[in-house]
């Protein structure tokens, strides 16, 4: 039975059973996977985990939400790196 309750990338096993989350080094790797079936053209930027957080930050960003829960969400410390993150992706 699938759950719409809890992480969005869920480990399964092979009987079809969820865990409660994928590991980070997980994401990467079923993405490099992925990447590798699509045949994705060399010139294309490799998509990895640090993409969704970047991508969610910003998101957040566009949604008005303020700098100190998207530091929550996204795990840094400091403002500065956060700022330094969504900079780079909004030029």
């Amino acid at each position: 039975m699938i759950s719409d309750e809890g992480y969005i990338l869920r480990s399964i096993n092979r009987h079809g059973h969820f865990g409660s989350n994928l590991h980070p080094a997980s994401v990467s790797t079923l993405l490099k996977g992925l990447q590798n079936d699509l045949k994705m053209d060399s010139d294309e930027q490799p998509l990895s985990g640090h993409s969704f957080r970047v991508g969610a930050a910003l998101d957040l960003l566009e949604q008005g939400e303020p700098l100190e829960r998207i530091m929550l969400r996204g795990g840094w410390q400091t403002d500065s790196t956060a700022m330094s993150y969504l900079r780079n992706w909004t030029v």
